[in-house]
């Protein structure tokens, strides 16, 4: 009988936190087993890590009763599904392919529209198309249904059209202040918050304003604030606005970046196994950020099993800033696995068929992943070779003038030079010290620097150990 539910454990452990919060309110089932199978549906996808067995007892019909009221209850409010069934409406509109019942549907959608929902705007411009095409049909009673729609809900699409467009000269300030660091964009917070919690307004320019107040309050490293935003979006969640699969993944995973920017890495490995449960476009970006925070919470064996699981991911995938990260993370995965001959082999392959890639999106990160095994295995020589080939000195200096400049490469370099007797210990001294002085480090730079130290102080602990003491 336990194969038999086989299927309906594996369907229970797609429903995410969210979808679990908004069905609890909703269902009304009088029959006590469905109100129990619902009810440990609910208490798997709310718990973090224990899940409790279904009752094999139970008629399996019951199963795929709940399993089929689960799955249309998310569908009716799922705003990516609504937005393909429109662009079809849309198509076989503008092609006179639409069907009489694709006809009756949108017709009772119109009639029996209350409130304005994520993809209003889409909605109003088919309506309007919509129109036309009955008008030159002579459909009079449909034409003078979709007719009222369009002018009770004119001044609301008009509404949104304004609210949409300065959204956009919203994006264009607060990007070119992420960019160029050259505005203040505070004067939005209040508009945009506004937006934001404005049941009147459509869910697309919601989520919008959301989208920006997280930007912005990541410029100005506001973490209160942005927690803030988040958790009321989270109840928007739960109430079903503003849901798809979709939204949600990219809601988790930026939810996986502040959690690990307050050092709350338990919560943020949480969230990060949520990202990463639907997969879409961003699967491999919240794998890599997944895979980091592994590493931060010291379980290399997972984080190398989620690599592996994913590699075909990573094999088809165009996003070389993405595929850079992903062999990054292994190269670090392998060596914290101590499998340090061949996390060398990796990075030697990588670079190989993927040089100019590297240069051109990731060469930090891959570089740092590379030149930290070589100095594992006490390979200086190799170091200082590819500083050579690659211009990595002059890179650094180039880096150094970044926020979040951590010196790893340029202390590697230094360490090597001093092993292969380029310089004598004074010299390196003054070089590890140098990156130090223009340099006020956060609290995160100051972790990470005495993490790189301590790792580079199994090869030299005399110097590094006295750096310590710099920072």
């Amino acid at each position: 009988m336990k194969t038999k539910l086989k299927k309906f454990t594996a369907f229970s452990k797609t429903i995410l936190p969210n979808e679990a919060k908004y069905l609890e309110d909703r269902y009304q089932f009088t029959d006590v087993e469905k109100r129990s199978i619902i009810s440990r549906v609910m208490s798997n996808a709310l718990s973090q890590n224990k899940h409790e067995d279904f009752d094999a007892e139970i008629n399996k019909r019951k199963y795929s009763y709940i399993k089929d009221w689960i799955e249309k209850k998310l569908a009716s409010i799922d705003v990516d599904t609504t937005i393909a069934w429109i662009m079809t409406l849309n198509k076989n509109i503008l092609t006179d392919a639409i069907t009489s019942k694709e006809e009756k549907e949108f017709l009772h959608y119109i009639s029996s529209y209350k409130s304005i929902e994520y993809n209003f705007q889409n909605v109003y411009e088919l309506a309007k198309e919509y129109k036309s095409y009955l008008l030159v049909r002579m459909r009079y009673k449909d034409h003078k249904t979709i007719a009222d729609f369009i002018e009770t809900y004119k001044p609301h699409y008009d509404e949104a059209i304004v609210v949409k467009d300065k959204l956009y000269k919203a994006t264009t300030e607060i990007t070119n202040q992420y960019t160029k660091n050259n505005n203040d964009t505070k004067h939005l917070e209040h508009w945009l918050l506004a937006v934001f919690n404005d049941k009147n307004i459509d869910g697309k320019n919601r989520y919008q304003a959301f989208v920006l107040l997280a930007f912005m309050y990541t410029n100005y490293n506001e973490n209160g604030k942005l927690k803030v935003v988040f958790d009321q979006l989270d109840l928007y969640f739960n109430e079903g606005e503003m849901y798809s699969r979709r939204i949600l993944s990219n809601y988790y995973a930026s939810r996986v970046l502040l959690h690990s920017k307050q050092d709350e890495f338990e919560i943020a490995e949480f969230y990060g196994y949520l990202s990463i449960r639907q997969n879409n476009n961003d699967a491999l970006m919240y794998l890599n950020n997944l895979v980091a925070i592994l590493l931060r919470n010291h379980k290399p064996k997972e984080a190398f099993s989620l690599l592996e699981h994913h590699h075909d991911l990573y094999k088809e995938t165009h996003n070389y800033h993405q595929k850079i990260g992903y062999c990054s993370y292994r190269i670090r995965v392998l060596s914290e696995l101590q499998k340090h001959k061949l996390a060398e082999a990796t990075a030697k392959t990588f670079l190989k068929q993927y040089k100019n890639e590297v240069l051109n999106h990731r060469w930090h990160h891959f570089f740092t992943s590379y030149i930290n095994v070589l100095i594992i295995l006490e390979k200086y020589e190799d170091v200082l070779k590819l500083a050579s080939k690659f211009n990595l000195i002059e890179k650094e200096s180039e880096r150094q003038k970044k926020n979040n400049y951590v010196p790893n490469i340029s202390w590697s370099i230094s360490l090597s030079r001093y092993m292969e007797g380029h310089i004598n210990s004074n010299r390196l001294l003054d070089e590890i010290k140098a990156p130090l002085k223009a340099i006020k480090p956060t609290k995160n730079q100051k972790q990470l620097m005495i993490k790189v130290i301590d790792r580079l102080s199994n090869n030299l602990p005399e110097a590094f150990l006295e750096l310590k003491s710099h920072i």
